[in-house]
């Protein structure tokens, strides 16, 4: 008899079971019995033996009963186990490339359409609810800074990117400006500032401002206080999100806490912006599955998150939000394809 697995040294006979069990579960959302699974799969083993395997699964942390006379449920460890072989694996059929490709051809668009598009693409062809964060403009290379007067000590920063997003920023001031000051100053700050990112914008205004030149011309000093201000405030990611209503429909929120405690997570959106940044940060598609979440609200779900970039410049992130079960031999490819066909797009 074989022993008892560990989660990197499964044996043939055990993997292929754990396997079926989850293909099974994932389609079913039901518990799974060892006679299901020699039915429908040619595993080349009896019900029994099958039940033997599915029992060592269960010792070793893959399986568990949720009662005697059920059948068995993967675990979190699982669905681990089973996202790090597809991830070595993924493929993604002609007929969803072309679909992808397809969205993003139609030409130039306002940022906040190809955002809103993509998030329901995601939807679309994972059946799941998705998120789509906005490239921040602190990630951003920027076009050009506009300063508008509003009222007196107050000024409206406009700042425009490269990749045509337009983010607002209001600005206290200590002196009161002319608009024709605020004109000057904004095309002072345009010609060091065009191409920079906020982050390097802040940090060019920031070294300028120690240097003792910039003190003895009023006017620079003016511009550069005016520029620091409106960049120092770092701005929330804008969020797109679609398809809520696809994940409450799955057979796991049937529960009204476990629907209540999705609906808040989906809402809320702190957490799961948190575990987009993380993909963000690790420049890579990540998978956080059930108990691996930090935040409890999200013990009964997975995301699977993927950057999107312009160069090598992280921008935002595109996920998907589902649960535990779902299909991600299907959904990490969707993810991960999206995500770099909007990096092609934002490039050009």
């Amino acid at each position: 008899m074989d022993n008892p697995a560990s989660q990197n040294e499964l044996s043939r006979r055990q993997h292929s079971v754990l396997w079926a069990t989850l293909q099974e579960f994932i389609t079913t959302a039901e518990p799974v019995g060892s006679h299901q699974i020699a039915a429908h799969y040619p595993l080349g083993v009896r019900a029994a033996m099958v039940r033997s395997l599915m029992a060592e699964l269960e010792g070793a942390g893959f399986l568990h009963q949720p009662h005697t006379s059920a059948g068995r449920v993967p675990t979190d460890r699982a669905f681990r186990y089973y996202v790090d072989q597809v991830m070595q694996t993924q493929r993604i059929g002609f007929e969803e490339r072309s679909q992808i490709e397809l969205c993003y051809s139609t030409g130039p668009r306002e940022m906040s359409e190809v955002m809103r598009e993509t998030s329901r693409l995601l939807v679309l062809l994972t059946g799941q609810a998705a998120l789509v964060t906005a490239p921040r403009l602190e990630s951003t290379r920027l076009e050009r800074v506009n300063f508008v007067r509003l009222r007196e000590h107050e000024v409206l920063a406009i700042f425009v990117a490269t990749a045509g997003g337009i983010q607002n920023r209001l600005t206290q001031t200590d002196q009161d400006y002319s608009q024709e000051e605020l004109d000057r100053m904004a095309r002072y700050l345009n010609e060091a500032l065009r191409g920079r990112t906020l982050e390097e914008a802040r940090a060019w205004i920031e070294e300028r401002l120690r240097e003792d030149r910039a003190r003895y011309d009023s006017f620079i000093h003016s511009a550069l206080v005016l520029g620091g201000g409106a960049v120092a405030e770092r701005a929330v990611a804008e969020v797109y999100i679609e398809g809520s209503a696809r994940v409450a429909d799955q057979p796991e929120f049937a529960d009204h806490n476990r629907l209540r405690e999705l609906l808040h997570a989906l809402e809320d959106r702190t957490a799961l912006l948190d575990l987009l940044e993380r993909s963000l940060r690790d420049s890579r598609l990540t998978v956080s599955i059930g108990s691996e979440n930090f935040d409890t609200r999200l013990a009964s779900l997975s995301v699977v998150a993927a950057p999107y970039q312009s160069g090598t410049l992280p921008l935002g992130s595109v996920a998907v939000v589902g649960p535990v079960r779902m299909d991600y031999e299907r959904v990490i490819p969707l993810v991960d394809y999206i995500a770099r066909t909007l990096s092609r797009t934002l490039e050009h």
